[in-house]
């Protein structure tokens, strides 16, 4: 269920409202600001990439965590790699620009924000078949190897899923079962 916007192309899912809500909630408005900023940037980063190879989004869709960008038909194997990529790449240059700031102003939200746009960088370069990264790698092998490319992305996934899931527990432990924590590594891990 969806709430729809056909002139901007966009759909936000009644389920985004009350998770964003509850984050909110949770980390407070400092906090949510910073994350809501920097899953704008990586979704605009995706845009852009889009644009400059001469293509536009057939919509956006909002989701509880995260969002969705629908691609139009017929964009190359090349070219869907590089949208993938340009997600991850953006959170990633706001991250080292924010590190740059945080360098001289020392300010503790700066250092979040540089973070948490590198932890969303990261991830989502995770070659996990729902991410950016699992996409840029089945682009990859479709455009390389158009055989072996649905079993070598499942391959990777399951090693990413693992490894993140080992991650996740051993961020509960040291956390010591902070709630912030645990509702975002448990909406990470259904998402993946």
């Amino acid at each position: 269920m969806f709430l729809v916007f056909p002139r901007i192309r966009l759909r936000i899912s009644v389920f985004a409202i009350p998770s964003l809500i509850i984050m909110l909630l949770i980390e407070g408005v400092l906090p949510f600001s910073i994350l809501i900023f920097s899953a704008l940037i990586h979704e605009i980063g995706h845009l852009a990439a889009m644009r400059l190879l001469g293509y536009r989004a057939r919509r956006v869709d909002v989701l509880p965590m995260g969002a969705l960008i629908v691609c139009p038909e017929g964009i190359s194997y090349l070219h869907e790699t590089v949208i993938a990529l340009s997600g991850p790449f953006a959170s990633i240059l706001t991250s080292c620009a924010a590190f740059c700031v945080y360098a001289i102003s020392k300010d503790d939200a700066v250092f979040f924000v540089a973070f948490i746009n590198l932890l969303l960088g990261a991830f989502n370069l995770m070659p996990i078949e729902k991410l950016d990264g699992g996409k840029a790698l089945y682009c990859f092998l479709s455009y390389k190897n158009k055989e072996d490319r649905r079993r070598i992305t499942s391959a990777a996934s399951y090693v990413a899923k693992l490894v993140i899931f080992i991650l996740v527990t051993v961020a509960l432990i040291s956390s010591g079962g902070n709630l912030g924590a645990i509702v975002l590594s448990l909406a990470l891990l259904m998402q993946t």
